[in-house]
């Protein structure tokens, strides 16, 4: 997806820009609700702040299209509409094209085709994610292909069908199944005299269609073949089948092939090639998990290549509940090719028997398939002994020793290979009723091919099911493998053999996976649950790994990572829940070993706040622990490991462990979730353990876990609700005879209620914290709350005692080395001498800020110090200089879901354009700006920002709009009781207006002719960095 216009290239921005603008140009022209864009950018996982989000992107998307002539995008009251020239955007171009081809003559409809054709330059919307991204591709793909049929039969009816065939090649070549491209390509050959390859294109598509589909090819095809069969073009003659082996004397043991194989055509193909190798032994070992259908494909195959071995073909299966030695499995073999004298049967050695089975091959063609091979040795007597017989070896092991001329591995289908599957048992009628169940049910079976055979026979069963009837009774995770069994195919009984297969140490440490249920893991996370060294959990996963039961799915750094596929995960499931004192005891264990983990992970970070609650009773991890941790990169582990940390959390809650849980919650917030505003597993790990908390009766837990979820909504910008649970954690706090708890909880009660403007409130209550913090000795807690209470004061024009605030939580934080909260601090001196006109001291304390945070390498507070910035440089007469760090600062609000930040932002770009002299370019991010502060609930934020939005509109004319803004600024403004609300009675006493500083030349007023209080002040703009009770920065 690209722009321009004339020559210039048009730089779209960023991905989720671009995929905006794609949202709005499918719909160009016509309103696009807020509701559809959510979904076309986000689908079913929005952030928590969509809105916001969106509106960020809109305002940077306006800046992109400002330029753009004729182009504009309109604000409506339930979304946006963007409005472009005619012609201007290439499919609604195309399907001009396509609506005049229609209804014209041949020549110019063929014209008209080949214009709309030469539109595309590749993928629509290529490299856009999501699922309408997706669908929205596919559905104009298929449009394409359709307009190339089209063009095609025009080319011929044109006289010009030699063009078609070579274009249609092309496209063939990239999608053979495409039936009106096979039928417009058969249309084309004949028509230029080639009609033997027309048929003969005919007979291997329908072939494929058949193999690959399970269907006979469309109407339109059969009719492309009949009408050419119907010309006067010479016939082809009928050809012939290939020759089968003869029966008489010649073994052929295979089990029947089943009548609706599916899938994996592309590895059946490869092992086919492989199998036909002329003069040579072929070995191809096809390995993959239980259920993956290794002895289906191997049959399958086999049958494929029976006229290439017309002396034989055997199978043997060597594997079940008490695998055969070599030397019974030999001797099977023999008899299979006709050898019944006693002294071969029952010769003792070995050698003997494979000297006598390799003489019985010699001269012959035969294919030997040896099914579930558990170990090589198994494998090693059945290798031919010279050229012409071939060995098929299926396997959960990969059997590395085994000297294989080929190797395939199997494993999950696609989903349009298990959905062709499914079709081939219950009948396209069935998948086809309801897609999305279809879907869904074979999402349940994990795309295993048993399980997706195994829910096809449950169906053809029961033939008043509807797809979605099985698919709910899949649902339930504790009774889906006894759902996925019928007659003697059944999932789970595959699982158990893998299982049985494993060492006494391996199965145990398959059993803790079950216990704790992890997303995906480490050799590291199997020594937490064992108590191990990495050593052995390493070597025991490997084992697992080789059973089968575990997947790699990538590296960390130095780090394995594995993952048990669902069906494998809810046998382990099973088998725990078997033992659940040794599940409780094993998954206690592990939460255990993980905090020592996540503990020394906090204390690597930048800042070191203390955590707010300490599990009691939990099992010292293994002495050796200490070592294994500090051999482990622990930031490199953690940006991996934070989703299995996170279902850890839930796990123990659901088992009902609350002090675990609870310590591995809490600490998770001061090591990730606050640092990187994870709100998601900030949310299920405190509401988990909240529930399991209040089950149990841990009023401290479930305070704890209060004032974590008070801190998140604080961090969402839903301080309403905040002050909820910062409220009701006091109260817990204060029962239980907690006071740093309760103390932290009235911090947090003050930030919420000084970010709402009800500073005679916060004030009260943040002091009340501070003498508790002091009495305990809390250092960062005291800081902290210093830090607070300047806030409080600057909002109310104090900036003296402000000043003094910022001073002691400086050197509070100075002296714990709390690197963050120094930032804070010398920010917040800066944004005082800000608001008192003294521009030198307020650009060296916030530059000093954001070197700070570069150096600590903390993109989202370097975001804040960036604004804090910018706006001094806007104050001093220099806007421009702070154009792109805004800009920077902007995507790391937005990036980090961060609505306070994004607004704050947002309008300080507003004040830039506006101290820049472009009001109209002031006004649109302003108007943004407003709607992000109303959206999260923050009536000061916005009335300072409709104070810049009318000093906009009166410089771009608009006095009365400008007039409205100011009024409603001013209420909000007299209602808090804000310094603010002085500053307007003075603007209208000296210029006779509502009118803001900021709205008058710098030709006209200098910043001597301000009223004091107002100086170089048009937006009191400070950021919460580390302003909720845990120092979030």
């Amino acid at each position: 997806m690209d722009a321009s216009e004339g020559a210039r290239i048009v730089a779209l921005g960023a991905l989720k820009q671009r995929h905006l603008l794609a949202a709005l140009l499918f719909d160009g022209g016509h309103p696009v609700t807020f509701e559809t864009l959510i979904d076309r950018l986000w689908g079913d996982g929005p952030p928590a702040d969509a809105r916001g989000a969106l509106y960020g992107y809109v305002a940077r998307l306006r800046r992109v299209v400002k330029d753009s002539t004729g182009v504009t995008l309109v604000r409506w009251s339930g979304g946006y509409t963007l409005q472009v020239p005619d012609g201007a955007v290439d499919l609604f171009r195309f399907r001009e094209l396509l609506e005049s081809a229609r209804s014209a003559r041949p020549g110019d409809r063929l014209a008209a085709l080949d214009e709309a054709l030469g539109l595309w330059r590749g993928e629509a919307l290529a490299g856009l994610p999501g699922e309408w991204a997706r669908l929205t591709r596919e559905s104009l793909e298929q449009q394409r292909l359709a307009v190339l049929a089209d063009w095609a039969a025009a080319a011929v009816e044109a006289g010009r069908p030699a063009g078609a065939v070579d274009r249609l090649a092309a496209a063939l070549a990239r999608d053979p199944l495409c039936e009106p491209l096979i039928a417009a390509m058969m249309r084309a050959l004949h028509a230029s005299g080639r009609t033997v390859e027309a048929l003969d294109l005919f007979a291997r598509s329908r072939n494929r269609i058949v193999d690959e589909l399970g269907a006979e090819p469309g109407r339109l095809l059969r009719e492309a073949h009949t009408a050419i069969l119907r010309s006067p073009a010479p016939s082809v003659p009928e050809r012939a089948g290939p020759a089968l082996p003869e029966a008489a004397g010649k073994p052929f043991l295979l089990p029947p092939d089943l009548p609706d194989y599916t899938g994996f055509d592309e590895r059946v193909a490869e092992t086919v090639a492989a199998l036909r190798v002329p003069r040579a032994s072929p070995v191809v070992v096809v390995s993959g998990p239980g259920g993956a259908g290794k002895t289906a494909f191997a049959v399958h195959v086999a049958h494929a290549v029976r006229d290439h071995f017309p002396d034989g073909l055997l199978f043997l299966d060597v594997g079940g509940a008490d695998p055969l030695e070599p030397a019974e499995a030999l001797s099977r073999l023999l008899r299979m090719l006709g050898v019944t004298d006693a002294d071969a049967q029952g010769n003792p050695d070995l050698r003997e028997r494979e000297a006598r089975y390799r003489a019985e091959l010699a001269g012959r063609r035969v294919l030997v398939v040896v099914d579930d091979a558990v170990r090589a040795r198994q494998v090693h007597p059945f290798l031919p002994g010279d050229a012409g017989s071939a060995l098929l070896v299926t396997s959960r092991f990969r059997l590395a020793t085994v000297p294989a001329t080929g190797r395939v591995e199997l494993g999950m289908m696609s989903l349009g290979e298990a959905w062709a599957l499914l079709t081939r048992v219950i009948g396209a009628a069935r998948t086809d009723a309801d897609p999305e169940q279809t879907a869904r049910l074979i999402g349940l079976c994990a795309r295993l091919p048993l399980a997706v055979r195994v829910a096809g026979a449950r169906l053809v069963a029961r033939p008043h099911w509807a797809v979605a009837q099985l698919a709910d009774r899949l649902d339930d995770e504790r009774r889906r493998l006894d759902e996925l069994a019928v007659d003697d195919m059944e999932v789970r009984a595959g699982l158990a053999v893998g299982y049985r297969g494993l060492s006494p140490r391996a199965q145990a440490a398959f059993r803790a996976l079950g216990s704790l249920d992890p997303p995906s893991l480490t050799a590291l996370t199997v020594a937490a649950l064992l108590g191990t060294g990495l050593e052995e959990a390493g070597d025991l996963v490997e084992e697992i790994t080789d059973a089968r039961l575990l997947d790699v799915i990538g590296t960390d750094g130095s780090c394995i990572r594995y993952r048990m596929h669902d069906l494998v995960r809810l046998y382990a499931g099973e088998l725990s829940r078997a033992e659940p004192e040794a599940a409780r005891a094993t998954v206690t264990g592990a939460l255990a070993a993980l905090l020592r983990l996540v503990e020394r992970l906090a204390e690597q970070l930048p800042v070191a706040t203390p955590r707010l609650y300490h599990p009691a009773g939990l099992p010292e991890p293994p002495a050796h622990w200490t070592t294994t941790i500090d051999r482990v990169d622990l930031h490199c582990w953690f940006a991996h490991e934070e989703p299995a940390l996170i279902a850890a959390v839930e796990r123990a809650a659901s088992l009902d462990l609350v002090e675990p849980a609870c310590g591995l919650a809490d600490a998770l917030v001061f090591a990730s979730f606050a640092a990187r505003n994870n709100f998601d597993g900030w949310e299920r790990t405190h509401t988990a353990v909240s529930v399991a908390a209040r089950r149990a009766g841990n009023r401290l837990a479930e305070a704890a876990m209060e004032c974590g979820i008070g801190q998140l909504r604080y961090a969402q910008d839903r301080f309403p609700e905040s002050r909820e649970h910062f409220s009701r954690a006091a109260g817990l706090f204060e029962a239980a005879g907690h006071d740093r708890g309760q103390a932290v909880a009235l911090n947090g009660l003050g930030t919420v209620s000084r970010e709402l403007g009800e500073h005679t409130t916060a004030l009260p209550q943040i002091n009340r914290a501070r003498e508790m913090l002091d009495r305990l000795g809390d250092d960062a807690g005291v800081a902290h709350a210093y830090y607070s209470l300047g806030f409080a004061h600057r909002e109310l024009g104090h900036d003296a005692v402000a000043l003094g605030h910022f001073a002691s939580a400086l050197e509070r934080y100075r002296r714990i080395g709390h690197r963050r909260g120094e930032l804070i601090s010398i920010r917040g001196i800066g944004l005082v001498h800000r608001a008192r006109g003294e521009l030198a001291e307020a650009a060296e304390h916030c530059a000093s800020a954001h070197a700070i945070a570069t150096e600590i390498g903390d993109p989202h507070l370097a975001a804040y110090t960036a604004q804090a910035l910018a706006k001094v440089w806007i104050r001093q007469g220099d806007p421009e200089r702070g154009r792109d760090p805004l800009r920077t600062a902007l995507d790391a609000t937005t990036g980090r879901r961060d609505g306070y930040g994004t607004a704050l932002v947002t309008r300080t770009l507003g004040e830039l354009h506006l101290a820049a002299g472009r009001p109209a370019e002031a006004i649109g991010l302003l108007e943004s700006a407003a709607e992000q502060w109303r959206a999260i609930g923050m009536e000061l934020g916005r009335a300072r920002t409709l104070r810049d939005l009318g000093a906009a509109r009166r410089a771009a004319g608009d006095h009365d709009a400008a007039h409205r803004d100011w009024a409603a600024a001013g209420e909000v403004f007299q209602e808090l009781g804000v310094r603010e609300r002085t500053e307007l009675t003075g603007w209208r006493a000296r210029f006779g207006c509502h009118c803001p500083p900021e709205t008058v030349s710098a030709a006209r007023i200098t910043r001597s002719t301000l009223p004091p209080a107002s100086a170089a002040r048009s937006a009191s703009d400070q950021r919460r960095a580390a302003s909720s009770p845990n120092n979030r920065g």
